[in-house]
């Protein structure tokens, strides 16, 4: 009989600490990136669970986020952080806005939601942007944009401007090859280069 409850006590206390890990890896999503090497590493600090909270003050450029983690209140500057996750998708700080990175493949592709004038009054409209990399400007996606920050590649530019007509086709789609079609183009003409200097 002793034996019985002591096997019952060792089978209960490992599966409360089952539990709890697997409580603290779901809860795990959310929190702040301080530096790129964070978001590479994909090593949060400040990793919030259920009963902490992050206010991200986005209205009137908020220059802080606010979080209250383990019962106390602490005031991070957007300045200093490269960025957070939440929900399972990861955002960037550029000039005190969160931008939500999209794809990372060869160059950095974002998204993010702009107040648009439409009839009367103002609606929130999705917009793409890029970088060239996670510590360069990030930049409206534009063809003029895009000419600009690759003058050394060549074939991507002219392969932007005869592939797409207006702006708002550089965020095209492809759900077949599960790829932006702007990300196909800019590979392919990587790989006609790599040719070429054979």
């Amino acid at each position: 009989m002793k034996n019985l409850i002591k096997t019952l006590i060792v089978i209960a206390i490992i599966s409360l600490s089952a539990l709890r890990s697997q409580a603290q890896t779901s809860n795990g999503s959310t929190g702040i990136y301080l530096t790129e090497q964070d978001y590479k590493s994909h090593k949060l600090t400040y990793t919030l669970s259920p009963t902490d909270k992050m206010q991200l003050n986005e209205f009137l450029d908020g220059k802080n986020v606010t979080l209250v983690y383990q019962g106390k209140k602490l005031t991070l500057p957007k300045s200093g952080l490269f960025g957070y996750r939440l929900h399972n998708q990861d955002f960037r700080f550029f000039h005190n806005e969160a931008y939500s990175i999209v794809d990372t493949a060869g160059f950095m592709l974002y998204k993010k939601d702009k107040l648009t004038q439409q009839g009367k009054g103002y609606m929130p409209v999705e917009r793409y942007f890029y970088s060239v990399n996670l510590n360069q400007s990030i930049h409206e996606l534009t063809i003029e944009n895009l000419w600009n920050s690759f003058p050394g590649q060549t074939g991507l530019r002219y392969s932007i401007q005869n592939n797409f007509k207006q702006d708002a086709d550089l965020a095209a789609y492809d759900k077949f090859a599960h790829q932006y079609k702007l990300k196909y183009l800019y590979f392919q003409q990587k790989e006609v280069a790599a040719h070429a200097s054979l």
